[in-house]
């Protein structure tokens, strides 16, 4: 596993010399920004009705975590089945699109060094972009009195999303050639992902619904974007990262009998 750093290094580099990086970056900035403080001015705005109206307890019901920070992270959540299969659309496709992927097979390199330090490379991306979500309730700190464990909840829970969407996106970045298909698949995978809980409702046979549900990413980030992660989700999202890079390495792999 020595040559995971050296394999990792060298994908950051890659990924920060291409345009795609920065476009998602300051895409991000701007959109999340916006989201985010349009989230704080209905909270600005909901709460002057309140004291002109004398509702005030209300305001007993009312904290920035539940009205402004959380429906940020959930439309933050959205923006990532997106902007991951982006990120990962590269990864392998377009090692495989140019033939460099048979100079890795030959090298002194394990398949699995491969998968890990690419995947890795991902997902210090991701967590770039956590960080940078986290800029914005930061800011909430300095003028209010936001829960802190209840925002890192959201965080973290945001983080292992990420993680579990890069995971899958290698994955299908494993299987072809073509970036644009990588980054297609990927986004209809994650949709399907987050719709099965919804398609489970008013099914007939429970144990299926009930599989459904338990499969959808949405069941296991809603409650730590609400700051109330739990342990089974994160053995959810750490086995997605397992299974999904598993999968990628039996398909690199597979390379070497073509």
């Amino acid at each position: 596993m020595r040559h995971i750093p050296a394999i990792a290094g060298r994908e950051i580099r890659s990924i920060f010399a291409t345009p795609v990086a920065y476009v998602i970056f300051s895409a991000y900035a701007v959109f999340a920004g916006f989201i985010f403080f349009a989230s704080l001015g209905l909270f600005l705005t909901q709460l002057q009705q309140i004291q002109a109206l004398g509702m005030l307890h209300l305001l007993e019901q009312w904290n920035l975590n539940d009205v402004v920070i959380a429906p940020a992270f959930f439309t933050f959540a959205i923006v990532f089945l997106i902007l991951v299969p982006l990120l990962t659309m590269r990864a392998f496709a377009e090692e495989r699109a140019t033939g460099s992927i048979e100079l890795l097979l030959t090298s002194p390199v394990s398949v699995w060094e491969i998968v890990i330090g690419k995947y890795l490379a991902v997902l210090v991306v991701v967590a770039l972009l956590v960080v940078m979500t986290a800029l914005y309730p930061g800011l909430l700190f300095l003028y209010g009195n936001p829960e802190v464990a209840q925002t890192l909840s959201g965080l973290l829970s945001l983080f292992c999303y990420g993680a579990g969407l890069a995971a899958m996106g290698c994955f299908v970045s494993a299987l072809t050639q073509n970036q644009i298909i990588a980054a297609a698949v990927g986004i209809v995978a994650a949709l399907l992902l987050l719709v099965l809980p919804a398609a489970a409702e008013g099914g007939e046979n429970e144990r299926v619904s009930e599989l459904l549900r338990y499969l959808g990413t949405s069941t296991h980030y809603e409650q730590g974007l609400r700051g109330q992660l739990r342990s089974e989700d994160l053995a959810y999202f750490g086995a997605m990262v397992l299974i999904f890079l598993s999968l990628a390495r039996a398909a690199i792999d597979s390379l070497r009998w073509r």
